[in-house]
């Protein structure tokens, strides 16, 4: 069964912290250096500054509207998943059953933090 895998920022997430006023304060740090509610939202400053402009993000998703958008799109079967500031789906275009659709979320998306 082909199954695909997206993940993108949970803006639902990075919006508490904007709210709490903490747009500009790092989140966290990855390789390409700390990362903050700014970066998450418009995509890496420091990269789009350097001309990767790829880097920049056109829109955002909630995991609600993610999930309406490949459901729209003809996906039968979406399978969504937080992960700190991320949302990971999987979907097949075919409707599957439970099992299957939680071995797919086993394989394809991050395991639940515990």
């Amino acid at each position: 069964m082909a199954s695909w895998w997206v993940t993108c920022p949970d803006i639902e997430t990075v919006a508490k912290y904007v709210a709490e006023g903490k747009l500009t304060e790092p989140l966290y740090v990855s390789p390409a250096g700390p990362i903050t509610p700014l970066d998450i939202l418009y995509g890496h400053s420091a990269s789009i500054r350097n001309g990767e402009e790829y880097m920049a993000h056109r829109t955002a998703f909630t995991a609600a509207t993610l999930t309406a958008e490949l459901r729209a799109a003809g996906f039968g079967m979406v399978g969504m998943r937080r992960q700190r500031f991320d949302l990971w789906a999987v979907a097949t275009r075919q409707a599957v059953g439970e099992p299957a659709a939680r071995q797919l979320m086993a394989e394809y998306l991050p395991a639940r933090p515990s």
